[in-house]
């Protein structure tokens, strides 16, 4: 219909979520430093339990927090919620 607003698509959601928890430590992150691991981007536990839990209320799914710190970096976090939000 004209004028709805349509979701953007996952993963366009996943790493706009990504970046402002990831931005709160390293201002000049990008999509290309998901690769790096999390604590070279100055993340903390505390920050990996942020980055789950906004993702988590973004897409209405419940991870297992021991999973996720598991990852060792955004990318790997993203991938594991791909397969959360696929098989939701």
């Amino acid at each position: 219909m004209k004028g709805e607003k349509t979701m953007p698509p996952i993963d366009e959601r996943l790493n706009s979520v990504m970046l402002s928890i990831i931005r709160r430590r390293t201002p000049t992150a990008d999509i290309g430093d998901f690769e790096k691991p999390i604590y070279d981007l100055d993340m903390d536990s505390l920050d990996v339990v942020d980055l789950s839990q906004a993702l988590e209320k973004e897409f209405g799914v419940e991870a297992d927090l021991e999973r996720v710190s598991d990852c060792l970096t955004p990318s790997d976090i993203g991938s594991y919620f791909r397969e959360l939000i696929g098989s939701s």
